[in-house]
């Protein structure tokens, strides 16, 4: 299980990463609206990535399914 505190990290670093892609091609005033989605969407990725990565390791063990 990964900690909230590092998804937090995880998807503020790579939420800064991506705006910084575009950053020039949105007015200022719309830039914290398009970090707090570029963050939302990371972080919503993070956990989906979780989910996936719990399943798989549980039918892997043998004699769970």
């Amino acid at each position: 299980m990964i900690s909230e505190s590092l998804k937090h990290d995880v998807a503020w670093a790579g939420a800064i990463s991506i705006l910084e892609v575009f950053v020039n091609l949105i007015r200022e005033e719309e830039q914290p609206d398009a970090f707090r989605e570029i963050y939302d969407r990371v972080k919503a990725s993070l956990e989906a990535f979780e989910i996936q990565s719990n399943r798989l390791e549980r039918r892997m063990k043998p004699g769970v399914n």
